[in-house]
């Protein structure tokens, strides 16, 4: 019997097998296309680079939610001025994704583990949205982050353990938000920050239990906020701050004996406060020591 009639009649007595034969085909195919054609660029972004070096440029794109089928081997992704509102369950396909840029969006909260598998990340923006609180875990898995700006928004609590994971953070800005004071415990675990900003809070007090864990800060901004008094334990243990900055306070009276501990300091900003007394100017008075008016 010749070759064709043994197919034709093995697909007789196996009817199942004529139809088995496209899905084969179709999943072989799938399997062998290469990865970065199952990748989608949305009609509004652009997409450059190679697999070594993947960006996507989604700024003023209107979309609503982050894109999940960009390039996985992503390494920078701008999703400014758009109108996402939540990071929940769009960040695992990224896990190589090294600078994320989230500003100018209508965000209200980070939730909790969103960030989990993004431990390349180093840089990552979410100034300017609506984000009114830290939860618990917020940036679980950003190890290697060193970069955090939360600019412009309303944060007004943070949970103690959302910055817990934060080890390699270098810069850290909450200019503009709505701290009214942390719970103990925040930067704990934060031994390399260098740069902290809370220009423009409603502070009360300096956060002197949290400021303790920062070894490593070197430029500390609290100004713009409603601090009254600077206590003498209030920097203690910031040997490495350059420079602090309490300017556009409501201080009216300063003991200077609160700044002895800072021997490294540069520059002390105390402008623009109600300051009418000042005692014991420390023995090592900063370089540059801004205090008008008084």
């Amino acid at each position: 019997m010749p070759d064709h009639t043994r197919v034709t009649a093995t697909t007789r007595s196996r009817p199942w097998l004529s139809g088995a034969i496209p899905v084969l085909l179709l999943l072989l195919t799938l399997v062998i296309l290469p990865l970065e054609s199952t990748a989608f660029c949305p009609s509004k972004c652009q997409c450059l680079g190679g697999e070594a070096n993947s960006r996507a440029l989604c700024a003023d794109a209107a979309l609503e939610d982050v894109p999940i089928q960009l390039n996985p081997e992503t390494k920078y992704i701008n999703l400014t001025v758009n109108r996402i509102r939540t990071l929940e369950f769009s960040l695992p396909f990224y896990m190589k994704l090294e600078i994320l840029d989230l500003s100018q969006n209508i965000i209200e909260t980070l939730g909790s583990k969103n960030f989990e598998y993004q431990s390349e990340l180093r840089t990552l923006n979410l100034s300017r949205n609506l984000v009114s609180s830290l939860h618990k875990h917020a940036f679980k898995g950003l190890t290697n982050l060193l970069l955090l700006d939360l600019s412009f928004n309303r944060i007004e609590t943070v949970h103690p353990t959302a910055l817990s994971d934060l080890a390699s953070l270098v810069e850290l800005d909450l200019t503009n938000n709505n701290i009214v004071s942390l719970e103990d415990n925040c930067f704990k675990g934060m031994n390399t920050l260098e740069v902290l900003v809370f220009r423009n809070n409603r502070l009360l007090d300096v956060p002197a239990s949290n400021l303790w864990h920062l070894h490593a800060l070197k430029s500390l901004d609290m100004s713009l906020n409603l601090v009254e008094f600077v206590r003498n334990d209030s920097f203690e243990g910031l040997k490495e701050l350059l420079a602090l900055s309490v300017q556009g306070n409501v201080m009216s009276e300063l003991d200077l004996s609160a700044f002895e501990g800072l021997i490294s300091l540069k520059h002390l900003d105390l402008s623009d406060n109600n300051l009418t007394r000042i005692s014991h100017p420390p023995s090592n008075a900063p370089s540059k020591f801004v205090l008008p008016g008084v």
